[in-house]
């Protein structure tokens, strides 16, 4: 019942969305109803607003892979097509796309990297207890046992074990869905060896590689590639150093920005656990057999 009257109020705002009637977020009945869904939370509220100052679109992929992919610089999202079968799984799985894009557009950060996706699964785990999951919703959805087992692990064990368990999907090679990924601590390996490569050579190279890495995870087409190298090699001698130091510079304001920003999400989900307890016991006694040896998702 909560679940309907939570759906009729987003779907009665709409006509109040003035503004957003020449914005479209997908051409997708089904991901349009999750929004709906997404919109009519107390989190996934503010994210829809993003979404719509900061338009990108969501579409079902139709490649391999049960998990969300980005093509960001074509401002395409791509969730996969077998969880339309559940509008609420289905709102789990846009808001945490939704989620990592939102990061990715504010930080500045040049790709999606494993902590994003651990800030992710728990926003996602917080959405899922705001619309009042239960374990018939996950049954509707054959494919949803990556979300069930994330969010399981939220009101199981804790928020840092699903963080762990999040960190570990995204560094497990998959390159059906860009995976693995990034870790922030890599990334500033790499900027300090570039920022030491003197030779011209070798910075080009560096810049080479990184892009040739998200070719092989599926994050960016060769052509780019190609693209990105001949453009630097282009360069004369002295604008190739002093776009070594800007880039340098501005690559290290953004990833501490973000480790803030990190943390500070952290802290507000440590914050909203202690003021949800009611709602995350709840979740702990319909979720009891949650990833127990035999249980089936």
């Amino acid at each position: 019942m909560k679940k309907n009257l939570l759906l009729f109020f987003c779907l009665a705002a709409l006509p109040a969305c003035g503004g957003r009637s020449n914005i479209m977020l997908t051409s997708e009945p089904s991901i349009e109803r999750a929004f709906d869904i997404i919109n009519g939370t107390s989190q996934g509220k503010p994210l829809v607003k993003f979404l719509y100052k900061n338009p990108v679109r969501f579409e079902y992929s139709n490649t391999a892979g049960m998990c969300h992919k980005f093509s960001l610089k074509k401002g395409l999202i791509f969730l996969p097509g077998e969880m339309k079968s559940s509008d609420l799984v289905l709102a789990l799985a846009a808001a945490r796309a939704a989620y990592i894009y939102r990061l990715y557009a504010t930080t500045g950060l040049g790709e999606i990297i494993s902590e994003e996706e651990e800030l992710a699964t728990l926003f996602q785990a917080r959405l899922a207890l705001e619309i009042n999951m239960v374990n018939a919703d996950f049954e509707k959805a054959k494919t949803s046992a990556e979300i069930k087992s994330d969010f399981c692990t939220y009101i199981m064990e804790s928020s840092r074990y699903a963080m762990a368990q999040a960190r570990r999907e995204a560094l497990t090679p998959n390159e059906n869905c860009q995976r693995p990924l990034e870790t922030l601590e890599n990334q500033r390996i790499w900027l300090e060896k570039l920022r030491q490569a003197i030779d011209e050579d070798n910075f080009n190279q560096l810049l080479y590689e990184r892009d040739m890495e998200r070719v092989r995870r599926g994050a960016m087409p060769i052509s780019e590639a190609m693209k990105n190298d001949a453009k630097m090699r282009a360069l004369p001698t002295y604008e190739t150093y002093r776009f070594q130091r800007v880039f340098y510079d501005d690559q290290k304001a953004v990833f501490s920005d973000f480790e803030k920003i990190y943390k500070e999400e952290i802290g507000g989900d440590e914050a909203w656990r202690r003021g949800h307890k009611e709602e995350l016991d709840r979740a702990r006694g319909e979720f009891s057999t949650c990833n127990l040896p035999g249980e089936v998702n």
